[in-house]
């Protein structure tokens, strides 16, 4: 089963606690942040359409 409108709320709960982890730590978030903000990104336009 498809569900972007799920998966698109799994990502941001993801993001948040990663930028959330580096902030703590005096880190930078890292290259796998990057590419799910990109996937969020996309899937914003489907949970847009559901």
């Amino acid at each position: 089963m498809h569900r972007p409108s799920r998966q698109h709320q799994h990502l941001l709960e993801k993001i948040a606690r990663k930028e959330s982890r580096a902030k703590v730590n005096n880190r930078k978030p890292g290259t796998r942040l990057k590419q799910w903000k990109k996937w969020a990104e996309a899937y914003k336009a489907l949970t847009a359409q559901a």
